[in-house]
Protein backbone atom coordinates (compact mmCIF):
# COMPACT_ATOMS: atom_id res chain seq x y z
CA UNK A 1 0.00 0.00 0.00
CA UNK A 2 1.56 3.37 -0.98
CA UNK A 3 2.25 5.91 1.73
CA UNK A 4 0.37 9.17 1.73
CA UNK A 5 2.26 12.43 1.15
CA UNK A 6 1.82 13.22 4.85
CA UNK A 7 4.14 10.31 5.68
CA UNK A 8 6.91 11.99 3.71
CA UNK A 9 6.59 15.33 5.49
CA UNK A 10 9.19 16.17 8.13
CA UNK A 11 8.26 15.14 11.65
CA UNK A 12 7.76 18.68 12.95
CA UNK A 13 5.26 19.44 10.20
CA UNK A 14 3.11 16.44 11.18
CA UNK A 15 3.06 17.37 14.85
CA UNK A 16 0.08 19.04 16.46
CA UNK A 17 0.53 22.38 18.18
CA UNK A 18 0.48 20.67 21.58
CA UNK A 19 3.22 18.26 20.49
CA UNK A 20 5.31 21.16 19.15
CA UNK A 21 4.85 22.99 22.44
CA UNK A 22 5.89 19.90 24.41
CA UNK A 23 8.91 19.31 22.16
CA UNK A 24 10.10 22.91 22.53
CA UNK A 25 9.69 22.76 26.30
CA UNK A 26 11.29 19.35 26.82
CA UNK A 27 14.27 19.96 24.54
CA UNK A 28 15.08 23.66 24.92
CA UNK A 29 13.72 25.13 28.14
CA UNK A 30 12.83 22.59 30.82
CA UNK A 31 16.26 20.89 31.26
CA UNK A 32 18.13 24.15 32.05
CA UNK A 33 15.28 25.31 34.31
CA UNK A 34 15.40 22.05 36.29
CA UNK A 35 19.19 22.32 36.60
CA UNK A 36 18.90 25.94 37.79
CA UNK A 37 16.23 24.92 40.33
CA UNK A 38 18.47 22.13 41.61
CA UNK A 39 21.51 24.40 41.91
CA UNK A 40 19.67 27.25 43.63
CA UNK A 41 17.24 25.01 45.57
CA UNK A 42 14.34 27.17 44.42
CA UNK A 43 10.98 25.99 43.13
CA UNK A 44 9.98 26.13 39.50
CA UNK A 45 7.44 28.79 40.45
CA UNK A 46 10.12 30.99 42.00
CA UNK A 47 12.16 30.56 38.80
CA UNK A 48 9.13 31.55 36.73
CA UNK A 49 8.74 34.74 38.74
CA UNK A 50 12.48 35.42 38.48
CA UNK A 51 12.37 35.15 34.68
CA UNK A 52 9.26 37.35 34.49
CA UNK A 53 11.10 39.93 36.56
CA UNK A 54 14.12 39.67 34.23
CA UNK A 55 11.84 40.10 31.20
CA UNK A 56 10.20 43.15 32.78
CA UNK A 57 13.59 44.69 33.59
CA UNK A 58 14.75 44.02 30.03
CA UNK A 59 11.60 45.64 28.69
CA UNK A 60 12.20 48.66 30.93
CA UNK A 61 15.81 48.89 29.76
CA UNK A 62 14.80 48.74 26.09
CA UNK A 63 11.87 51.19 26.44
CA UNK A 64 11.83 53.93 23.80
CA UNK A 65 8.88 56.02 24.96
CA UNK A 66 7.56 57.33 28.23
CA UNK A 67 4.49 55.09 27.98
CA UNK A 68 6.68 51.99 27.53
CA UNK A 69 8.85 53.06 30.48
CA UNK A 70 5.82 53.52 32.73
CA UNK A 71 4.28 50.21 31.59
CA UNK A 72 7.45 48.16 32.14
CA UNK A 73 8.20 50.03 35.37
CA UNK A 74 4.82 48.99 36.78
CA UNK A 75 5.39 45.41 35.56
CA UNK A 76 8.83 45.41 37.25
CA UNK A 77 7.34 46.51 40.56
CA UNK A 78 4.53 43.93 40.33
CA UNK A 79 6.96 41.16 39.37
CA UNK A 80 9.26 42.08 42.26
CA UNK A 81 6.38 42.10 44.74
CA UNK A 82 4.95 38.77 43.59
CA UNK A 83 8.44 37.23 43.64
CA UNK A 84 8.94 38.44 47.20
CA UNK A 85 5.48 37.69 48.58
CA UNK A 86 4.33 34.63 46.60
CA UNK A 87 7.53 33.05 45.28
CA UNK A 88 6.45 29.41 45.63
CA UNK A 89 2.76 29.78 44.82
CA UNK A 90 1.77 27.82 41.70
CA UNK A 91 1.55 29.80 38.48
CA UNK A 92 -0.42 29.19 35.30
CA UNK A 93 0.87 28.99 31.76
CA UNK A 94 -1.16 28.76 28.57
CA UNK A 95 0.00 26.89 25.49
CA UNK A 96 -1.32 29.51 23.00
CA UNK A 97 0.69 32.23 24.76
CA UNK A 98 3.84 30.08 24.75
CA UNK A 99 3.48 29.34 21.03
CA UNK A 100 2.75 33.01 20.31
CA UNK A 101 5.93 33.91 22.22
CA UNK A 102 7.91 31.34 20.23
CA UNK A 103 6.59 32.91 17.04
CA UNK A 104 7.58 36.38 18.19
CA UNK A 105 11.03 35.11 19.19
CA UNK A 106 11.50 33.58 15.73
CA UNK A 107 10.30 36.82 14.13
CA UNK A 108 12.69 38.90 16.29
CA UNK A 109 15.58 36.56 15.45
CA UNK A 110 14.88 36.71 11.72
CA UNK A 111 14.56 40.50 11.85
CA UNK A 112 17.74 40.74 13.93
CA UNK A 113 19.68 38.55 11.53
CA UNK A 114 18.49 40.64 8.57
CA UNK A 115 19.48 43.90 10.32
CA UNK A 116 22.61 42.50 11.95
CA UNK A 117 21.39 43.39 15.46
CA UNK A 118 19.90 40.70 17.72
CA UNK A 119 19.21 42.95 20.71
CA UNK A 120 15.69 42.65 22.01
CA UNK A 121 15.25 38.94 21.28
CA UNK A 122 16.36 38.11 24.81
CA UNK A 123 13.04 39.48 26.08
CA UNK A 124 11.18 36.59 24.46
CA UNK A 125 13.74 34.10 25.75
CA UNK A 126 13.10 35.33 29.31
CA UNK A 127 9.33 35.10 28.71
CA UNK A 128 9.62 31.55 27.39
CA UNK A 129 11.81 30.45 30.30
CA UNK A 130 9.23 31.94 32.69
CA UNK A 131 6.32 30.26 30.95
CA UNK A 132 7.94 26.83 30.59
CA UNK A 133 9.06 26.94 34.25
CA UNK A 134 5.36 27.14 35.14
CA UNK A 135 4.66 23.88 33.30
CA UNK A 136 7.05 21.78 35.42
CA UNK A 137 5.16 19.65 37.95
CA UNK A 138 8.04 18.48 40.17
CA UNK A 139 11.77 19.07 40.33
CA UNK A 140 13.72 15.81 40.64
CA UNK A 141 16.58 15.72 43.16
CA UNK A 142 20.03 16.44 41.75
CA UNK A 143 22.56 13.62 41.42
CA UNK A 144 24.48 15.03 44.38
CA UNK A 145 21.34 14.92 46.56
CA UNK A 146 20.56 11.38 45.40
CA UNK A 147 24.07 10.22 46.34
CA UNK A 148 23.75 11.94 49.73
CA UNK A 149 20.39 10.21 50.37
CA UNK A 150 21.79 6.80 49.36
CA UNK A 151 24.82 7.34 51.60
CA UNK A 152 22.70 8.27 54.62
CA UNK A 153 20.43 5.27 54.00
CA UNK A 154 23.47 2.96 53.90
CA UNK A 155 24.82 4.37 57.19
CA UNK A 156 21.44 4.05 58.90
CA UNK A 157 20.99 0.45 57.79
CA UNK A 158 24.42 -0.56 59.08
CA UNK A 159 25.97 -1.23 55.68
CA UNK A 160 29.58 -0.16 55.23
Amino acid sequence: MPLSPAHHAPYLLRMSLAEIDQWIGKTLFIPPIIKLCQITRQSQFAMSRLFWFAAACDGLYRSDTLVQSIFFGIICILAMLTAALRADFPTQSMMPFRLFSVGLLIFDLMEGIAKGDLTGAEFWIFVLFAEYASTIMTIPPSQKEQRRQVGSADRSSGAI
